[in-house]
């Protein structure tokens, strides 16, 4: 998902990076994942 984001030129702070890193529910990565894909800020991720 990190990847997502740096490819789409996707700012993601520190507390917003840990919170991805640190996450280990597969549902809701895999959200945050399907969202990354066309995420225009971090705050795309988490409505």
């Amino acid at each position: 998902m990190l990847a997502f984001l740096a490819v789409r030129e996707v700012t993601v702070p520190e507390d917003v990076r840990t919170r991805i890193t640190e996450c280990e529910d597969p549902d809701q990565l895999e959200s945050w994942i399907r969202r990354a894909a066309t995420a225009r800020s971090v705050h795309d991720l988490f409505e």
